[in-house]
């Protein structure tokens, strides 16, 4: 992405996108066309479903970017540190990869409706989809670096009625990708 031309704390996220970037392509190469929409344990998402969820997160959040955007650029110029919000600093540590205690995963919640995959669930649609969403997330992570996107409020999709900071919704968007990556890459990992 050019990380190197971007503010070191969004290249820290570049790197992030550069890291599900990896993860997403082994994942891929390791999962079958038989396993991909099939769930390994009735309780949990198949591969589809991870990929499904990220993009129904992607198309709520995508567009309330692009407005925030258009809002900083009347703001003036990007500060020289962003700095999160409260609610932005603590949506990030919650969303990225859960943490384990032993066997059991700390931090689980549940997805509200709207973000949970219904229907069917064809490989090569969702993963078009999946490319083209995380190009727009590549494309407003650059944009961001001439903007005070922490000047910028947007409402969470997910929580109606809680707001962070336009710089914490990035981190908040690889965070969460991670998170359902690393979610897809147990479905079939230990078969």
């Amino acid at each position: 992405m050019g990380a190197e031309s971007i503010p070191p704390q969004l290249a820290a996220i570049a790197h992030e996108h550069d890291r599900l970037d990896g993860r997403v392509l082994r994942l891929l190469a390791a999962t079958p066309d038989a396993r991909w929409a099939r769930r390994n344990d009735a309780a949990s998402w198949s591969v589809a479903e991870c990929f499904a969820h990220l993009n129904l997160s992607s198309a709520a959040m995508v567009p309330r970017l692009r407005s925030a955007w258009t809002e900083a650029r009347a703001l003036g110029a990007a500060p020289a540190r962003y700095k999160a919000s409260i609610f932005g600093a603590i949506l990030t540590a919650m969303v990225g990869p859960l943490p384990r205690l032993g066997r059991f995963r700390l931090g689980r919640v549940r997805t509200p409706a709207p973000f949970i995959p219904q229907g069917a669930l064809p490989r090569g649609a969702i993963l078009k989809e999946f490319a083209e969403w995380q190009g727009a997330e590549r494309g407003l992570l650059r944009e961001a670096a001439s903007l005070p996107i922490d000047r910028v409020r947007i409402e969470s999709p997910f929580a109606p009625g809680m707001f962070y900071d336009g710089y914490s919704s990035l981190r908040i968007m690889v965070r969460h990708a991670l998170r359902h990556i690393e979610q897809a890459e147990r479905v079939w990992g230990g078969s």
